[in-house]
C-alpha cells in the first residue's frame, strides 16, 4: 500500500520563473500596466489642477466684479446725494424767491416808492387853495393823501375842507381816472356855500391829479355816483384846476 502522505506531482504556479520567456513577457505586461496607470493618474491630476485654476479664476473675477459694483454703487450714491443736495438747494432758492415775491405788495394804485405831493387846504380868504407837501407811499397812497387833507395843516392860517366825520370807502383807478368813494357825511357835514363846495371838491381833484398816473376824478357816495354838490355839477369827470391854486 502506497503512502498517502506522498506529494502528488502537479503544476507549480511559480514554475514560470524557470521559464525565461514567460518571465520576460510577464515583466513587460506589468510595466505596461504600470505605465497606463501612471498616465491615467497624471491626466486625472492635470484635470484636477485645471479645475482648481478655473475655480480660482472665477473667484477672482467674481471678486473684481463685486468690487466694481461697489465702486459704481458708491459713485452713483455720491452722485445721487450731490444731485439731491443740488435739487434741494435749487428748490429752497426757488421757494425763497417765491416767498419774497409774494411778500411784495401788489396794487393797482402803483408801487411802494415814496412820492412827495401837495395836499390842498382852503386859503384863509376862502377864494383859493394852498398846498402843503406830504410824503406818501404804498398801495394805499391815494387814500393816505386824502387822509392827510383831513389832518390839521402845518400852516394854522389854512382851513381843512373835508369834514372830519368823512369815511374814505375806497379810491380806485379806471384807466387814468380816479374813482373816489366817500361816506354820506362828506355831503351832510360839509360847510355849505357855493364857493366852499368848489374848493372842497377841487381840493381832492387837485391833490389826486398830483400823481402822474391820474388825469381826472369822479366822486361816489357809498357806491353811488355823486351827480351834484349844491350848485356844482359833478356828472362828468373833473380835471385839475390850477386857477384855484394860490400862486406865489
Amino acid at each position: 500500500m502506497k503512502n498517502s502522505n506522498k506529494i502528488t506531482k502537479g503544476a507549480n504556479p511559480f514554475n514560470f520563473l524557470s521559464n525565461p520567456r514567460l518571465y520576460t513577457c510577464t515583466i513587460i505586461i506589468l510595466i505596461a500596466l504600470l505605465l497606463v496607470f501612471c498616465l491615467s493618474a497624471c491626466e486625472s491630476f492635470d484635470s484636477l489642477l485645471n479645475i482648481s485654476v478655473q475655480a480660482t479664476n472665477k473667484t477672482d473675477v467674481a471678486q473684481e466684479s463685486s468690487s466694481e459694483i461697489d465702486n459704481t454703487g458708491n459713485t452713483n450714491d455720491a452722485s445721487g446725494q450731490a444731485n439731491t443736495s443740488a435739487d434741494t438747494e435749487n428748490t429752497t432758492t426757488q421757494t425763497q424767491a417765491t416767498e419774497t415775491t409774494s411778500e411784495e405788495p401788489q396794487s393797482e394804485e402803483g408801487t411802494d416808492s415814496e412820492i412827495t405831493i401837495n395836499v390842498y387846504y382852503g386859503e384863509s380868504t376862502g377864494e383859493y387853495l394852498e398846498g402843503e407837501a406830504r410824503i406818501v407811499s404804498g398801495k394805499n397812497k391815494y387814500v393816505d393823501a386824502i387822509s392827510e387833507m383831513m389832518k390839521d395843516p402845518t400852516d394854522s392860517s389854512l382851513l381843512k375842507l373835508i369834514p372830519e366825520t368823512t369815511k374814505i370807502n375806497s379810491v380806485t383807478l379806471d384807466g387814468r381816472q380816479a374813482k373816489v368813494d366817500l361816506s354820506q357825511s362828506f355831503v351832510d357835514d360839509r360847510f355849505v356855500s357855493d364857493s366852499a363846495d368848489i374848493l372842497l371838491v377841487y381840493s381832492i381833484v387837485n391833490t389826486l391829479t398830483g400823481f402822474d398816473e391820474i388825469d381826472s376824478v369822479q366822486f361816489f357816495i357809498d357806491g353811488k355816483k355823486l351827480e351834484e354838490l349844491g350848485m356844482l355839477d359833478l356828472t362828468d369827470q373833473l380835471f385839475r384846476r390850477s386857477d384855484l391854486i394860490k400862486s406865489g
